[in-house]
């Protein structure tokens, strides 16, 4: 086993521990995913949706992409097309428009006389 093999295994047990951290907290309830597809108010949020869904998608295609090149003896990274980064921004890119059209501008009223006598 080459260095960079051992490098590679590390890697991914530290990756897959913390996976396991992660489903482990989940699942104890530390970590709560109520709101992972829902907006502030606790509706759907389409954008949030459709990031999550792309981001698996495009984890999956790259984690297979990966292994079948390497299982093909191949021991480089396999290239990919950009159209698939092209996605993924336009995912994030919709996500993070949805979210600041989302966001409530602050208030800019000055406050009361009243409010300053009691703060």
């Amino acid at each position: 086993m080459t260095s960079q093999e051992l490098l590679g295994w590390i890697v991914a047990v530290f990756i897959g521990l913390l996976a396991l951290l992660v489903l482990w907290k989940i699942l104890t309830d530390k970590i709560n995913l109520q709101y992972l597809i829902a907006d502030e108010r606790g509706d759907a949020s389409m954008s949030r949706f459709q990031f999550l869904v792309f981001t698996f998608v495009i984890a999956g295609g790259l984690a297979y992409t990966v292994l079948t090149s390497s299982a093909s003896g191949a021991a480089h990274f396999p290239e990919l097309p950009s159209g698939v980064f092209v996605l993924l921004g336009i995912s994030g890119g919709s996500y993070a428009i949805g979210k600041s059209i989302g966001t409530p501008a602050p208030n800019s009223e000055p406050p009361k006389p009243e409010d300053k006598a009691n703060g």
